[in-house]
């Protein structure tokens, strides 16, 4: 692109100037507990004017990423390049991409939801009314994400959040179950700075342990088989807003058990079906264990997944990760509850 005013820069260091400058002013609105600085990520960048019918905004063009904003706050957008490139290795390291890809991911960043609506409604005229009932942040359709503006760190959260799912869509074909889908996204949420740089912290989820206590403290976790079984696009339709806090804080919790909970105890069953997903062997996996599951006419995908590649003992699972969750929330270990029978899940 070669539009007056456009500009190219290779990163081959951590950037200095404003992109720093405002990661160390977010820095000082989160918790920076980081105490070693990440290696810097290098990218190349270009940027351009870009017009919106009555809004005008700027093009940024990076190794992954097409970035289309309207933001007022130009040093806020200044630093987007560097944090979604440092979000796109974290998912490059859960799931390392096909060797042949090399598309950007189509990012919008709107500065008011009005702006966000107009786009969302002209792009995507058939799921705009589902669109319409998220609270806030924004939405990935395919590979394009579209988000407006809230407050910076809550912004970065959607973004690294939603270009999971604009990252998993891009790069694979294989379909994924909603559990593991928000789960992959919610643990790329949370994240500190680190020397100007963003470190990302899946396991201390601000933005979902606020939910998951109150789904604690409430008891209205959802059981494990709703859990496997659950879209949370229809949860959202439903415009049951508190059932939807509670299924991200879940799916985030559950997610971070399986990686790093249970003195690794499941670790390595869902590396293999991360291995599977990059591989496409997933389909076929869960359908043998659909088959195979004690009722298979009333075993959902996501739980045939589960017990291919996870556990085939729902109900240890269950009391297993609510223990986990309490911890997590720093409660009190609630008594054990009994386990379901197997025909009874």
């Amino acid at each position: 692109m070669q539009a007056a005013g456009s500009f190219r820069r290779r990163f081959d260091r951590a950037p200095t100037g404003p992109a720093v400058f405002v990661f160390s002013t977010l820095a000082s609105i989160l918790v920076a507990g980081c105490e070693t600085a990440p290696a810097p990520v290098h990218f190349d960048m270009q940027s351009e004017p870009w017009t919106l019918g009555p809004f005008k905004g700027t093009h940024i063009a990076t190794d992954h990423f097409d970035i289309y904003s309207t933001l007022m706050d130009k040093q806020f957008e200044q630093a987007l390049p560097g944090f979604l490139e440092a979000a796109h290795r974290e998912y490059t390291g859960l799931l390392p991409p096909p060797p042949d890809s090399d598309k950007r991911l189509q990012t919008y960043v709107f500065n008011t939801r009005r702006q966000w609506e107009r786009f969302a409604a002209a792009r995507f005229p058939r799921l705009f009314p589902v669109y319409q009932q998220i609270s806030a942040g924004g939405f990935a359709h395919g590979n394009v994400c579209v988000v407006y503006y809230i407050l910076r760190p809550y912004t970065l959260s959607v973004l690294a959040h939603e270009g999971m799912h604009q990252y998993f869509a891009d790069h694979f074909a294989v379909p994924l179950p909603a559990w593991l889908n928000e789960g992959l996204a919610t643990y790329c949420e949370s994240f500190e700075f680190s020397s100007g740089s963003p470190v990302f912290t899946p396991q201390h989820n601000t933005f979902r342990l606020n939910d998951l206590r109150d789904a604690l403290s409430t008891d209205t976790v959802l059981p494990l088989r709703e859990m496997l079984a659950t879209d949370a696009g229809k949860v959202i339709v439903q415009g049951r807003s508190r059932l939807v806090k509670t299924y991200y804080a879940q799916a985030w919790a559950m997610t971070v058990f399986l990686q790093h909970g249970a003195d690794g105890k499941y670790a390595a069953g869902f590396s293999r079906l991360l291995a599977d997903i990059t591989s496409g062997e997933l389909p076929v996996i869960a359908q043998a264990a659909k088959i195979s599951a004690p009722s298979p006419s009333q075993t959902s995908y996501g739980e045939a997944v589960f017990r291919a590649y996870i556990t085939t003992d729902l109900p240890l699972f269950e009391q297993e990760l609510r223990a986990f969750m309490f911890e997590l929330a720093g409660f009190k270990q609630p008594p054990p509850a009994e386990p379901a029978a197997e025909g009874s899940e």
